[in-house]
């Protein structure tokens, strides 16, 4: 899902170099230039691996280019226009370094696996690499993919730069977001004030803690979809390219309606999916599912989507009564 979410976006996005900066075996350069034509670059400090990725461009008829080097020293080699930062460990340590020698409007990927330290379970660590409060709830992987990019952009405006996210995931084991990079104090000053910090409490719901939590990413995180249409190469089936469309439902609001726990905290049963849908579209009310929760839901409207259904809730209760 990884790769294929990137290769949908490079076939869109159609930048002219991409840096593969952490190659392994190389697949994702390979891909990268196969599937969509794009010149593609891929750096891999470890020789082993290195002779792994020239002997795969072979197989694969590809003529990628192959640096036996840290990412460090290929990215500032040529200049970028797609970096791709999938590192073995945290993307702390190249953050900075991708921001300064993307181009100008350019886009960076980033991979993080910390999803332990990014959606609150180890706060000490998240406030020591993060430098921020979360709470580890059931909006934790939504909660996580804000707070990495709250980070990604205040390092970039600590760099004079500011970023919009084009398209998130949570998938498995790891977030991917994928960000273009603006660089100017304007668009600097733009993204910091898209990073807040706020209190679920009274933003979304009771049964949340009243306390701040951030600072973390407010903003839309799947700009994408308003920018143009995914892509998709003849490499990505159909259900892939459903579910990553599917992303756009994600900016209908900020932080889904998980009803697991607003329902059972009121003692009230949990609902259907498709009694959610209905009572919501009854009363005008525009919902969609979120992939961050099988019980979550998205919609235009969050506090008359929750209303709405612990109106129904209590018809029923009085019915049974």
């Amino acid at each position: 899902m990884n790769r294929d979410l990137t290769i949908s976006l490079l076939n869109t996005l159609k930048p002219k170099l991409y840096l593969d900066g952490f190659g392994a075996t190389g697949i994702r350069a390979l891909r990268a230039n196969k599937e969509t034509g794009i010149h593609s670059v891929a750096s891999e400090r470890s020789f082993g691996s290195f002779r792994q990725i020239v002997e795969n461009a072979k197989r694969n008829d590809s003529g990628i280019e192959i640096y036996n080097e840290s990412f460090e020293s290929t990215v500032s080699k040529f200049k970028f226009d797609f970096i791709d930062v999938d590192p073995y460990g945290s993307i702390v340590p190249f953050v900075d370094v991708a921001i300064n020698y993307v181009k100008n409007h350019g886009y960076i990927g980033f991979t993080a696996t910390d999803l332990s330290v990014l959606s609150g379970s180890l706060k000490e660590k998240n406030s020591r690499r993060y430098g921020s409060v979360v709470l580890n709830n059931s909006l934790r992987h939504e909660m996580g993919i804000r707070n990495l990019l709250g980070f990604i952009g205040r390092r970039a405006s600590n760099l004079d730069c500011g970023i919009e996210p084009m398209i998130s995931i949570w998938h498995g084991h790891y977030y991917r977001v994928i960000v273009r990079v603006n660089k100017s104090v304007k668009d600097a000053i733009q993204t910091l004030n898209k990073i807040d910090s706020v209190n679920m409490h009274s933003f979304k719901d009771t049964v949340y803690p009243d306390r701040n939590i951030g600072p973390i990413w407010m903003g839309k995180m799947n700009g994408i979809f308003e920018e143009r249409e995914i892509a998709f190469p003849n490499t990505i089936d159909e259900t892939t390219a459903a579910f990553i469309n599917k992303l756009k439902n994600e900016d209908m609001e900020t932080f889904f309606t998980d009803l697991s726990e607003s329902l059972s905290s009121r003692k009230i049963n949990l609902l259907s999916t498709e009694s959610v849908i209905r009572i919501c579209r009854e009363n005008g009310i525009k919902v969609e599912r979120t992939h961050f929760s099988p019980t979550g839901f998205k919609s235009g409207n969050s506090p008359d989507c929750l209303n709405a259904i612990l109106r129904y809730a209590d018809s029923k209760k009085e019915s049974a009564n």
